[in-house]
């Protein structure tokens, strides 16, 4: 099976929304797609390292509208955990918020450096120049008792 087939969806539900903070991804794949295709598939797609994969195979259901009788399709979840330090964002917009945020945050930092670089310099400034007044005042003293 090619790896860019095994996964169909990510599923977005509450319970796997609450997952995500456990670093539990749950994602829709293939009915005959077995665990270690699932990781595969996974690592290579998001570029993450996995950790386990479970699987839970979800039967068709019988719904009806009105008179119209039918079922529902059958189709595998896949619970697959990820290594600390490692995310999948399924939200592009998300994503480039906290790119923006970072870049703003380096930003906010260097623009605080620079201004402790300057303050730092202006104190050496002040400092070198109220010794040389205090060095002229020494001396012009030393003129007037003279």
């Amino acid at each position: 099976m090619e790896i860019t087939r095994v996964i169909k969806s990510p599923v977005l539900t509450e319970k796997s929304n609450d997952a995500l903070g456990k670093n539990v991804y749950t994602f829709e794949v293939d009915w005959a797609a077995n665990k270690f295709q699932i990781k595969r598939a996974v690592e290579f797609i998001f570029k993450v390292k996995v950790l386990s994969v479970n699987t839970l195979k979800v039967d068709k259901q019988p719904k009806s509208l009105g008179r119209y009788h039918g079922f529902t399709n059958k189709y595998k979840k896949a619970f697959v955990k990820l290594a600390e330090g490692y995310t999948i964002s399924f939200y592009p917009q998300e994503e480039e918020k906290q790119d923006k945020a970072k870049v703003e945050k380096e930003k906010a930092e260097a623009a605080k450096a620079e201004k402790e670089k300057t303050a730092e310099k202006e104190a050496k400034l002040a400092e070198k120049i109220a010794a040389k007044k205090a060095k002229k005042s020494s001396v012009a003293k030393e003129k007037e008792e003279k």
